[in-house]
């Protein structure tokens, strides 16, 4: 049962994330903590996470965005949906106010951009695809078996339920991508199951994906020793990090427990090789990845289309 706590939002919303890939770019949370429930999230050591099962829903944020998107002198060319939580979590109050949000920004010809491992409605479908030209969508899937999505998944969309999206957006000319993050040592890096993946990806018609392995806070750590269920899992996993000193990141005073430089390195030219056979272009996340570079293309890089004269009416 999940606990919704609607609440009105006090601070700013059309505001960049910390994330340097997002510097440039107005990033919204629509809640505080995400149903989802992934156990790699690093929302979960945010001081304002609210707890597992339970969200925090911004039920004014269609308000400020009307009236933060007036008052800018210039107006941002697009908005990113989320840098910490989902957009499409599976809470009808999230995904009305995503949609109110979408439809809003879309009428002053502002772009959308959206990472999401969840499942969009078809009413928030059709707005997406009869606006292809202002949305860039990246789907994230770090697994072609569902088995081990439920594990660290485990309220997401099912993987045939991306692949089918990441197929329908694609289609329809929206720029998407695959987001394959985090790679889980141990657990979702065996190449057998990656090429699986890539394979399926590919099927779909998309052929951009970024990558990045799990890199380790306090409260991860603490959530896969928690929710795994086999200690197994967390031992395989946890005990790769071990006497790895804390990596500074492209996020405002934050830093991670890495793999070591060398074993990120030989998983990424492994999938670089693997993703070679499809003509699917990889790129690294250098936010996650300051010491290697690289860039996850997390946000949209090009203008939304201009607005028909006959819209104006």
């Amino acid at each position: 049962m999940v606990e919704v706590i609607p609440v009105n939002r006090k601070s700013a919303v059309l505001t960049p994330s910390s994330l340097a890939c997002l510097a440039d770019i107005p990033a919204i949370n629509l809640t505080a903590g995400c149903i989802h429930g992934c156990v790699y999230c690093y929302a979960r050591g945010y001081s304002t996470y609210p707890g597992d099962g339970k969200v925090v829903v911004y039920v004014n944020t269609l308000e400020k965005v009307k009236t933060e998107l007036e008052r800018k002198r210039t107006k941002p060319l697009n908005v990113y949906f989320s840098p910490s939580t989902d957009v499409f979590q599976p809470v009808p109050e999230i995904l009305e106010l995503g949609y109110s949000i979408f439809e809003f920004l879309f009428s002053r010809n502002t772009g959308v951009s959206f990472l999401t491992k969840g499942h969009i409605p078809e009413k928030t479908m059709s707005l997406l695809i009869d606006n292809a030209s202002k949305v860039k969508a990246q789907i994230g899937i770090i697994t072609p078996d569902d088995d081990t999505r439920r594990i660290f998944e485990p309220h997401t969309a099912a993987v045939e339920t991306r692949l089918r999206q990441m197929a329908r957006l694609a289609v329809a000319g929206i720029e998407v991508e695959a987001r394959i993050m985090p790679i889980i040592p141990g657990i979702t890096d065996n190449m057998d199951s990656v090429d699986t993946l890539l394979r399926a990806i590919k099927d779909t018609g998309v052929n951009k994906v970024s990558i990045s392995t799990l890199f380790l806070r306090p409260s991860i750590s603490a959530a896969f020793r928690q929710q795994t269920n086999s200690i197994n899992y967390s031992q395989k996993v946890l005990n790769q990090y071990r006497y790895q000193e804390r990596l500074a990141v492209h996020a405002k005073n934050s830093s991670v427990i890495p793999l070591p430089r060398s074993a990120r390195d030989t998983i990424y030219s492994k999938i670089r090789d693997s993703a070679a056979k499809y003509n699917i272009q990889i790129s690294v996340c250098g936010c996650m990845n300051p010491d290697i570079g690289g860039t996850c293309n997390i946000a949209r890089t090009k203008p939304a289309q201009p607005l028909q004269p006959s819209l104006f009416g």
